[in-house]
């Protein structure tokens, strides 16, 4: 037991050093970070947009659902994209500012409804196993991109700098 109890002292405060660092990253890795993370849900949102404009068929062909619903349903789905640039951008490179609560909670949702959408849409039409792989680009990566800037407003927060 007291073996155990070294082991975790020392993990805890090897997490605890790797997460204090987490806030010393250049501004510019930071950008990168959330235009990898977010990226792909914004240039999908752009694809949506205007495959929807154009009356075209989005992701498969679902019984029931016009052109136009099918691109509400997918257009709400990647709308964590855009907004999570912005809030991003506004975060990162302005002083002092971080995404309030309301925002974080807009993203917070937009990420659970992201992922809602998703995974229905691939386990109503059981598609094929490669298409899960868009749950990576378009779902986990732009919810870690939210965690992370909810991150960085607790921890500015918690330390005073903007509250």
């Amino acid at each position: 037991s007291w073996a155990l109890g070294c082991v975790l002292v020392s993990y805890t405060g090897r997490l605890q050093f790797m997460v204090r660092s987490l806030g010393n990253l250049p501004r510019w890795l930071l950008l990168l970070e959330m235009l990898i993370c977010l990226g792909p849900a914004f240039a999908y949102f752009i694809f949506v947009a205007v495959s929807t404009a154009q009356g075209y068929l989005l992701f498969v062909p679902a019984p029931g659902y016009t052109p136009l619903q099918e691109g509400l349903i997918f257009g709400s789905a990647t709308l964590i994209g855009p907004i999570g640039l912005v809030a991003a951008y506004r975060t990162l490179f302005s002083e002092g500012l971080r995404p309030g609560r309301a925002l974080t909670g807009l993203l917070y949702l937009l990420a659970i409804w992201s992922g809602a959408v998703f995974v229905g849409l691939l386990v109503r039409f059981r598609v094929a196993l490669e298409v899960w792989l868009l749950l990576v680009p378009l779902v986990l990566l732009p919810t870690a991109a939210v965690m992370h800037l909810a991150w960085l407003r607790s921890h500015t927060v918690r330390n005073g700098e903007n509250s």
